[in-house]
């Protein structure tokens, strides 16, 4: 089942999910196995696997039990905390019980600001509205701050939350679009970057991979509520080092602020904490280097990756940040002892054999791996692996001019 069916049906019977992540077309199991969340520090929170009560989950077995064993943790049984958050790895759930809520409607408004004090509001935001999240348009200086509370269903108006960055749109369109914006990263001519802007694929989606159209990362990761202010006036000090370094956040909506309750879940959030949502080009080919991407300040303050919106080397060591996470590769070894539904990726992430980093020519450029050696990034195209200007201690891969016209664009 897809979340928009969720909704739907519940709606028919007058309840609604309270949160949920911001596009209803990932699978229930899908989301619930990475942890996606909407966005608030009320009540319990914005994980959906908060509102989880129960689940019945198919788990390997010898011949003598019928190679299967269905296993229904419910809201009082230890297992749920691992079964809620899983990545996948303890076997198939089948279903799920959600705790629903009588069906409500918000109410949302849309406040653009300077980013003077952002670094303070990050900290506030997340207490004074029950859905509240902000979008930070570093090269703009502007925030969009998201008023968004819970009414009630008698409330007059019907609107429906469109988001742009989900919609359909004309497949020539951006096709158009996609090749304006590789001319944009290929001259460096960031100046120009915030201005260039079904049915037989006549519309598609924008990341549809049968188009060659934007293709784009997306990575999330997670601070702890009290050190989101110091990681925003970071960001704050590297954008005015170079206006221009981080353009091309704007240019995919800017950086998306959303707050995530502390959990219960073994691999959950073991803290209140605020998840950056950073979407930004990806080139079609392998090892050419992206423009404005920057998340290396965020070890900084311990960050923790987010489990469905990450590249290898936010993997590395990221387990270790789990206070409980022992228990939940406890409840793995019993679920699934012969490793059925493991692989050797979930092993190198859960820190069970190996490590995620793949080291090799161009690894930081892809992800791959945190350079420590310029081969890692790509220097016969002027990227090599330097102290990053804000935090020293991290190692990136920064371009270095040859020309006026070039700029450097690290963390």
């Amino acid at each position: 089942m897809v979340l928009r069916d969720l909704i739907c049906d519940a709606a028919v019977a007058g309840l609604a999910l309270p949160h949920s992540p911001y596009w209803y077309g990932v699978s229930v199991g899908g989301l619930l196995a990475t942890g996606a969340h909407g966005s608030s520090l009320w009540g319990k929170g914005s994980a959906v696997h908060e509102y989880v009560v129960g689940m019945r989950i198919v788990t390997p077995a010898p011949v003598s039990q019928g190679f299967a064993v269905v296993r229904e943790p419910g809201a009082d049984h230890p297992d749920l905390d691992a079964a809620k958050v899983s990545l996948g790895v303890l076997g198939v759930v089948s279903q799920v019980t959600l705790q629903l809520q009588p069906i409500f409607k918000r109410s949302v408004t849309f406040l653009a600001r300077d980013d003077s004090d952002l670094a303070a509001q990050v900290a506030l935001w997340g207490d004074l509205h029950e859905f509240g999240d902000m979008t930070w348009l570093s090269r703009l200086g502007k925030v969009i701050y998201r008023e968004d509370n819970r009414v009630d269903v008698s409330s007059p108006s019907d609107g429906l939350n469109g988001y742009l960055g989900f919609r359909s749109f004309p497949t020539l369109g951006l096709i158009i679009a996609r090749v304006a914006e590789e001319h944009v990263e290929e001259s460096n001519d960031m100046a120009r970057c915030l201005a260039a802007g079904e049915n037989l694929l006549r519309s598609s989606c924008p990341w549809d991979p049968r188009n060659r159209s934007l293709f784009f990362y997306n990575t999330g990761f997670n601070v702890e509520l009290s050190k989101a202010p110091a990681l925003v006036a970071d960001m704050q000090r590297l954008r005015d080092l170079n206006p221009r370094a981080l353009c091309s956040l704007d240019a995919k909506m800017g950086v998306l602020i959303r707050y995530v309750g502390a959990s219960s879940a073994y691999l959950g959030k073991t803290e209140d904490s605020v998840n950056f949502d950073f979407t930004y080009y990806r080139s079609y080919t392998q090892g050419r280097p992206w423009l404005c991407a920057s998340m290396a300040s965020s070890r900084k303050y311990g960050a923790v990756p987010q489990w469905g919106k990450n590249r290898n080397f936010a993997f590395d060591g990221a387990i270790a940040k789990y206070a409980k996470s022992d228990e939940f590769l406890k409840v793995k070894e019993r679920y699934d002892p012969d490793r059925v539904f493991s692989s050797e990726w979930s092993d190198h992430v859960l820190g069970i054999d190996g490590s995620p980093n793949i080291v090799q020519k161009g690894c930081a450029i892809e992800g791959l791996c945190i350079c420590s050696h310029d081969s890692h990034c790509a220097p016969e195209q002027g990227y090599y692996c330097r102290p990053g200007k804000v935090y020293a201690e991290a190692r990136v891969c920064s371009f270095r001019p040859t020309s006026r016209r070039d700029h450097n664009d690290e963390i």
